[in-house]
């Protein structure tokens, strides 16, 4: 029977990647560490250095950049992280890099230090920029790649779980650009979709004959001891494991485990704002541009003021009642687009609603209406993105029907958030709000609320369009997943590969005592 990764290719071509990437950085931190020495020098023409000297102090630097690049994960394995990661890690680098070449000059050349401190910024400067683009092309270009189904990593999964073998392989379907094949499961109870492989007391003539290159765990009522067997196992046939945890719907943050002396705890909800320092740089983010953003609109509230008052009678703000961070209520503060009516408290407008007035209709399209937000944002009710704050009526109604709803109150809402660019705003999916509220929760970053920012003038018209595009993709997506084959054209007969979803002939073994 052939083996999926017997002759070693992908494995080589894996090696020879790494290496090349490192030998690249030397390259490309080589010409930048030059470059900036040429521009400093044309600049200043009495600052000059020994052909010698130079090539050793920029080997040396070059050398030193590639162990911290190495120690700094930037020669992570690229599948799966995204081009923030990596850039987030070369500019650590970089800082710290230019931070020990200064401290060199300052020892070494005391009084020419102002043109060596410009030729390390400029060239800091260079190779970042060019790091990041040489990173950037090569994860477009390997995604394309393994997108065409080369580069692949082949996958065994030993499971005894539908519903987290459909989680891990719904992921794989999502993402074709990680490169990830399934080969099928080993298990002892039936899991539809995969090509069963045999029994787990097949696993180890199963890894002698496929060679995975990982060994995917995803069990539910398996005991530690037996995990332990089936780990040891792979170790003796030198697989890479990793284990699915059965609570894996609670763990979507990535930095989620922590130690407590040597036993590893799992911190089921925690978030990058927990700290401090990110809770600092997004308040004061949100003060200096709500200030800004309030100066510069000015304008348009009052041309937006003069059309509400017009309009139709009554007040020209709509003040309604919210739940914010921490469940604490507060009152938010809009340009009023509706007639004054007897659900202003706990009614929820849609896209069609016959209370908005024509004016009002208009600055709803354009998002107008939420410019007062502003003044929300600066007194600390709200941030500039976050998930939408809701009335409590609906709040109370939600949070008994929808799982994990209470979540967004952990952290104060906002203006706009990942949810409003998706176009889940006004008469959506609450579910699929909450879903985006969470992943913004779980993952922020400090660039993602600039990139939701920029991106939310674009996303403010035709919003309900936008939603009904992506349920239809969504719908199409579950209409596949639901087929559950997730393996195809796979037969035992000539081609030496796994017959397509076979049933398994189901042995429970009592020396295991696997399943209570």
């Amino acid at each position: 029977m052939p083996r999926f990764c017997g002759d070693g290719i992908m494995r080589s071509f894996r090696f020879l990647l790494r290496t090349g990437e490192r030998l690249l950085d030397f390259i490309l931190n080589f010409f930048a560490i030059c470059m900036g020495y040429i521009a400093v020098s044309i600049r200043t023409w009495e600052f000059h250095l020994n052909a010698g000297t130079l090539f050793f102090a920029t080997s040396f630097f070059c050398m030193l950049a590639i162990f911290l690049y190495g120690f700094h994960n930037v020669y992570y394995p690229m599948r799966t992280k995204r081009v923030p990661y990596y850039l987030g890690r070369i500019f650590l680098v970089n800082l710290e890099m230019t931070a020990m070449a200064i401290v060199v000059i300052l020892w070494l050349h005391p009084g020419d230090y102002p043109n060596f401190i410009r030729w390390t910024v400029v060239s800091a400067t260079l190779s970042l920029l060019i790091l990041t683009i040489k990173k950037g092309s090569m994860m477009l270009v390997l995604r394309n790649i393994r997108s065409n189904r080369k580069n692949i990593k082949y996958i065994l999964m030993v499971t005894d779980s539908q519903e987290m073998a459909d989680s891990y392989m719904e992921e794989i379907h999502r993402n074709p650009q990680y490169g990830y094949c399934m080969i099928g499961y080993v298990g002892n109870l039936n899991v539809v979709g995969l090509p069963h492989l045999g029994t787990t007391a097949d696993l180890d003539r199963i890894l002698k004959e496929y060679r995975p290159d990982e060994v995917v765990m995803a069990l539910d009522t398996v005991r530690k001891k037996v995990i332990a067997k089936y780990i040891s196992i792979c170790d003796d046939n030198c697989c890479k494991v990793l284990l699915v945890p059965s609570v894996c719907g609670y763990l979507k943050a990535q930095r989620q485990v922590s130690m407590l002396g040597n036993l590893p705890m799992i911190d089921i909800r925690s978030n990058p704002l927990d700290l401090l320092s990110n809770q600092i740089l997004k308040r004061t983010t949100d003060i200096v541009l709500s200030l800004i953003l309030l100066i510069l609109t000015s304008p348009l509230m009052l041309f937006t003021a003069i059309g509400v008052k017009l309009s139709s009678p009554g007040p020209v703000f709509f003040k309604q009642v919210r739940v914010g961070k921490n469940n604490r209520q507060f009152t938010i503060y809009k340009f009023r687009s509706m007639r004054e009516n007897q659900s202003e408290k706990n009614g929820w407008s849609n896209e069609n609603d016959d209370r908005k007035t024509k004016f009002g209709a208009f600055i709803r399209k354009f998002a107008l209406d939420e410019l007062p937000q502003f003044y929300n944002v600066l007194i600390g009710d709200m941030s500039l993105v976050g998930p939408r704050p809701e009335v409590p009526f609906y709040v109370e109604k939600f949070k008994k029907e929808v799982p994990l709803y209470m979540l967004k109150h952990s952290l104060r809402p906002g203006i706009t958030g990942l949810a409003q660019i998706k176009g889940l705003r006004g008469d959506t999916s609450i579910q699929a709000r909450i879903e985006e509220d969470i992943n913004y929760i779980e993952n922020w970053t400090f660039w993602g609320d600039i990139r939701i920012l920029l991106l939310t003038p674009f996303h403010a018209v035709n919003r309900q369009e936008k939603y009904v595009e992506r349920e239809e993709k969504e719908a199409a997506f579950r209409r596949e997943m639901d087929n559950r084959t997730y393996v195809r054209g796979v037969s035992l007969q000539g081609d030496g590969h796994p017959e397509e979803n076979s049933d398994p002939a189901v042995e429970l073994r009592q020396e295991e005592n696997v399943y209570e």
